[in-house]
């Protein structure tokens, strides 16, 4: 291996684990555009992990993430697999005291992400989930106008989020992966934009299709339509937000926001990109939210400035759960409260 020039000395050190689609698609593309070194690359299927490093600069190939972090001792690790080994894995690496970021969800319940915030307390780390509408450019300016007092912030919110795939629904054990693993996104944004969830009143058509009324702990209301009876092809993303009369945001594929107050247009964000820049990573969070985990890790970026924190992870996985429970109840449900969240610290290291 050549010599580390000055340079690469001033580097950040990552280890990554996971080289399936999803990573390599969304993730891997970040790195080059970020001041980090991949030091090393690690999956199960170890012919993945040899493609990703050769194709992306990784320095060394490891099937055992156990070694790999022994043998690197890197100032962080990306985790890209599934909800179980983000929960898995990722207690192992915080508590051996790595910054974690995971992409979503980060576990698969609440106790679970719960356990998480608990060993990045002891460890005194940041663990961070990727969910990368609490950094899409849009929407970062979305919950900045909302809160303004101009906008009296938010009165009532209502997301639409389709995609395909409904035909893996009916497998044992798979009944809830699209509102776990797709509407995640949708649930962690409902949170972002208006805040703690006081009551979620859901039901279902079957498990692919679900509507959902909440009650804001502020008084707002709103509402989420989640569906896998669309298309990846052409997926819908909109987002509508009310404030004072004639106040209205309104959010579509999480890229273009405008503010209008009645019929005049206060603000717009519709950016002009080019996919082969790698701008619309920026612009979706995927770049954005991997580039808060390095600041924060270079010293750039404290710990309260780091969006999608664990701690607010949990809450989102406890919407989910409250979701979930009234569609098989058929009542309003109370999400759970976790009231004495740990306090999540994490010096840069």
């Amino acid at each position: 291996m050549p010599a580390v020039t000055p340079d690469e000395e001033n580097l950040t050190r990552l280890c990554m684990i996971g080289c399936g689609g999803l990573a390599t698609s969304r993730i891997w593309p970040c790195f080059p555009r970020l001041p980090v070194r991949l030091v090393g690359v690690c999956d199960l299927d170890e012919a993945k992990a040899r493609r990703n490093a050769r194709r992306h600069g990784g320095e060394a190939v490891y099937a055992d993430f156990e070694k790999m972090l022994d043998e690197t001792k890197p100032d962080g690790v990306v985790v890209c697999v599934g909800p179980q080994g983000h929960y898995a894995l990722g207690k192992r690496i915080l508590e051996k005291g790595y910054p974690l970021y995971t992409e979503k969800p980060p576990a698969p319940t609440a106790a679970q992400a719960w356990e998480l915030a608990e060993a990045a307390r002891k460890s005194n780390v940041l663990c961070m989930t990727a969910f990368k509408y609490r950094h899409a450019p849009a929407l970062v300016k979305a919950k900045e106008i909302l809160e303004s007092t101009e906008f009296g912030g938010l009165q009532a919110l209502n997301i639409l989020r389709t995609a395909g795939g409904i035909q893996h629904l009916d497998k044992p054990g798979q009944q809830y992966h699209f509102l776990l693993d797709f509407c995640i996104h949708p649930i962690d944004e409902a949170l972002f934009l208006g805040g703690p969830v006081q009551s979620v009143y859901a039901v279902g058509r079957g498990t692919d299709s679900f509507a959902v009324t909440l009650v804001y702990a502020s008084g707002a209301v709103g509402g989420l339509t989640m569906s896998a009876r669309g298309t990846f092809k052409r997926p819908i993303d909109r987002v509508e937000i009310l404030g004072n009369p004639g106040h209205a945001i309104e959010i579509q594929d999480q890229i273009f926001m405008s503010y209008h107050v009645e019929d005049q247009p206060k603000y717009e964000h519709h950016p002009r990109f080019c996919t082969a820049g790698g701008d619309s990573l920026k612009e979706t969070g995927f770049l954005t939210e991997v580039e808060a985990f390095v600041q924060h890790l270079r010293g750039q970026r404290p710990l309260e400035a780091v969006a999608s924190r664990i701690d607010e992870s949990v809450q989102s996985m406890a919407l989910y759960e409250a979701i979930r429970k009234s569609v098989e109840t058929g009542q309003p449900v109370r999400p759970e409260v976790f009231a004495h969240e740990p306090a999540v610290a994490g010096a840069a290291r």
